[in-house]
C-alpha cells in the first residue's frame, strides 16, 4: 500500500499505541475532547441528564456519608484489567492536585474524602458531612490505566505540573 492509501505520510508505518498524538486544537479546553474520547468514568449521563452506569455498574448510598460503587469486570484498551484498585489509583492521583478541574473547584472532591478498594469490584467512598454532588463529580473523574499514569499522565511539559491540565 502506498502512503496515501494507508493515511500515513511516513510511507505505510502501522498506526498504533506507539505513535504520538499531536494536538493542534488551540482551545484551552481541548483536554475535554481528549479525555472524554479516550477514558471512561464511573458514571455518565444520558441525553436527558439522567445518571447512567459506565465503569461502575451500580452504586448506592450506605448512609449519608458513604457511597459504595460496584465496578464492572472490564479491561483497558491496552489489555490491563480494570478493577476497584484502579479506581482508587485514579482517585488518589487526582486528589494530589490542589485544583484538578480547570472548569472550577466545584468539581473537586473535598480533601477529607477517602476511597477504599474493598475487594476487586467494590469501592467505598466516604464523604464526611455528605456531598450531594458526589455522583456529578464522579462523572468528571477519568480513570486511565497505570500505563497512562506511568508513561504519559496529565503533566504539562511547559510547567512540569499536572495542576489544572486535564
Amino acid at each position: 500500500m502506498d502512503a496515501q492509501a494507508t493515511g500515513d505520510p511516513g510511507g505505510g508505518q502501522p498506526w498504533g499505541p506507539h505513535n504520538t498524538v499531536t494536538v493542534v486544537d488551540p482551545s484551552p479546553v481541548n483536554w475535554l475532547s481528549i479525555t472524554w474520547n479516550t477514558m471512561e468514568e464511573a458514571n455518565r449521563v444520558d441525553h436527558d441528564g439522567i445518571g447512567q452506569p459506565s465503569l461502575a455498574e451500580s452504586w448506592r448510598w450506605l448512609d449519608g456519608e458513604t457511597l459504595e460503587l460496584k465496578m464492572r469486570d472490564a479491561v483497558y484498551q491496552d489489555g490491563e484489567p480494570f478493577n476497584a484498585s484502579m479506581f482508587k489509583l485514579g482517585f488518589d492521583k487526582v486528589q494530589e492536585w490542589t485544583n484538578p478541574h480547570p472548569p472550577g473547584a466545584f468539581l473537586n472532591f473535598a480533601r477529607d474524602v477517602t476511597c477504599e478498594a474493598v475487594d476487586d469490584r467494590t469501592v467505598r467512598m466516604r464523604f464526611p458531612g455528605g456531598d450531594s454532588a458526589a455522583l456529578m463529580k464522579l462523572r468528571g473523574m477519568h480513570l486511565p490505566s497505570t500505563r497512562f499514569w506511568n508513561e504519559w499522565g496529565f503533566v504539562d511539559p511547559k510547567t512540569g505540573s499536572a495542576e489544572g491540565h486535564w
